[in-house]
């Protein structure tokens, strides 16, 4: 009877670990003068990413803090696939947190990367933000939300752009989620597997970027959950995140030397 009852207590301490406290849920960290990047995992919150997203965005030189956000309220991806009431609660929790960190510092850029049915946890977060609080770019990794969700409301909390990574040799989403359904519930393809194409085209803001065989050299070969391996966010996720500035060389300054900032990135690819 123990034994159930502290596993009973996991979801809970789980929603006090990601939004307790006041300020809407908001803890100061270190690096959060500079930006904050909140990364969402997918079903079940298995690890994918939570140690490889941040490593990579440091690697590319990003001076804003990467705080994962754990949403599960079961530890199983099946469950958390489908349990669309507990995960509209995750991300309102979420929504807090922005809003927490945003009155904290009013001009600094937030940004969301998530993988899978995260991306649906962080598309309704930042559906549920006031009007007076805005995301800055949205990255969708292997995105397990229909196809044709309706993202008008989120546009509209959104400065920048939404980031759509999908391979269409996606097992997962191929398998077993088009078995089970999308993590809103729609009853079309995911958005992971061909693009994000809602209703009214995106208003420009939608960028979807598919699969190529390039992407292999940095660790997404098309797979499920490999976008968010370390060298391809330090290359490719990271562009959207921040951008790198060239200075004007001095006689002090070799020529080579860069320096990084934060920045509204509005569109397209950088090579490496």
């Amino acid at each position: 009877m123990a034994k159930h009852a502290a596993v009973a207590l996991i979801p809970a301490l789980l929603v006090c670990l990601t939004g307790c406290g006041g300020g809407g849920g908001f803890f100061e960290a270190p690096g959060d003068e500079h930006g904050k990047t909140y990364y969402l995992d997918g079903a079940g919150n298995w690890g994918f990413g939570l140690t490889t997203v941040p490593a990579g965005l440091r690697n590319a030189g990003y001076p804003g803090n990467v705080e994962a956000y754990i949403w599960t309220s079961s530890f199983n991806p099946a469950v958390d696939q489908i349990n669309i009431g507990m995960n509209k609660l995750r991300a309102a929790i979420l929504t807090g947190k922005i809003e927490g960190y945003l009155r904290q510092y009013p001009g600094n850029d937030v940004n969301i990367i998530a993988l899978s049915a995260g991306t649906g946890i962080a598309v309704w977060a930042v559906e549920g933000l006031k009007s007076s609080y805005k995301v800055n770019n949205l990255v969708l990794l292997g995105s397990s939300l229909s196809e044709n969700y309706d993202m008008r409301t989120a546009l509209g909390n959104i400065k920048g752009k939404v980031y759509v990574y999908y391979s269409p040799h996606d097992e997962v989403l191929g398998g077993a989620v088009r078995a089970i359904g999308t993590v809103d519930r729609g009853g079309t393809e995911s958005a992971g597997l061909g693009g994000l194409h809602p209703p009214g085209g995106g208003r420009g803001k939608i960028i979807n970027i598919g699969w190529r065989p390039k992407y292999e050299r940095y660790g997404w070969t098309g797979s499920h959950t490999d976008a968010t391996s370390e060298p391809f966010i330090q290359h490719y996720v990271s562009q959207h995140i921040f951008e790198r500035r060239r200075p004007q060389p001095t006689s002090t300054q070799p020529k080579d030397r860069s320096e990084w900032r934060t920045k509204r990135v509005s569109g397209g690819e950088i090579a490496p």
